[in-house]
């Protein structure tokens, strides 16, 4: 497929299919003003992650990488009432400024913040688990171990999804650590035991497991 025709179609999906409104417009335009790194995903991402909540039935949902909030609003919106999203970010900055941007959706009271490195705050975590979902699109030399960490916390039935999948093609020739750590995570994915597994084509990959066992 050309980069003309699958820019078009990416167009399509979102004009269709993953339209922003203004608070996500707000999310976007405030993450470039404030210096933010620019890596939310894309509304056509942001849509399909938002409906594999809804069709895991998932209530409890973690997110690692919150960066301005954006894909948790996207993933708090999906959320039955009585759901509730724990996001990970590693920066105070990034945090405070998310927890604002979700207080401008209307959704503090279905997200929680919480400010640290990602593998420790899911240490204290585990006493709450099990969860429905877990996304994960932060530090790419951490994927293996967020995905041991699903593997133990999900409940049966419950998915891990996960951002940069192809990490913009630097899997096929891995050669920093970020590489083979998303090289290294799709490889235990495909081959762990509790998980059926897939990558979607859609943006730079979204990895998807279910857990069976």
């Amino acid at each position: 497929m050309s980069h003309d025709l699958s820019g078009r179609l990416n167009r399509y999906v979102n004009d269709l299919f993953a339209r922003e409104d203004d608070v996500l417009r707000f999310v976007r335009q405030q993450t470039e003003a404030q210096g933010l790194p620019l890596i939310n995903l894309e509304p056509n991402e942001a849509r399909l992650l938002q409906l594999l909540v809804m069709l895991s039935g998932a209530e409890r949902v973690i997110e690692i990488g919150t960066l301005a909030g954006y894909s948790g609003i996207w993933i708090a919106r999906a959320l039955p009432p009585q759901g509730a999203l724990t996001t990970i970010e590693k920066s105070s900055v990034h945090a405070s400024l998310a927890r604002s941007h979700f207080e401008r959706a209307g959704l503090a009271d279905k997200v929680t913040v919480l400010q640290g490195q990602g593998l420790q705050v899911l240490q204290k975590l585990v006493a709450d688990a099990p969860y429905d979902l877990m996304f994960i699109d932060a530090d790419k030399v951490s994927y293996p171990n967020y995905l041991e960490w699903a593997a133990k916390n999900l409940r049966v039935g419950g998915a891990v999804v996960a951002d940069n999948a192809f990490w913009q093609g630097n899997i096929f020739n891995p050669s920093t650590a970020d590489d083979h750590g998303m090289a290294d995570f799709n490889q235990a994915l495909a081959e762990h035991p509790q998980f059926e597994s897939t990558i979607i084509a859609v943006g730079d990959g979204i990895a998807l497991g279910v857990k069976t066992s």
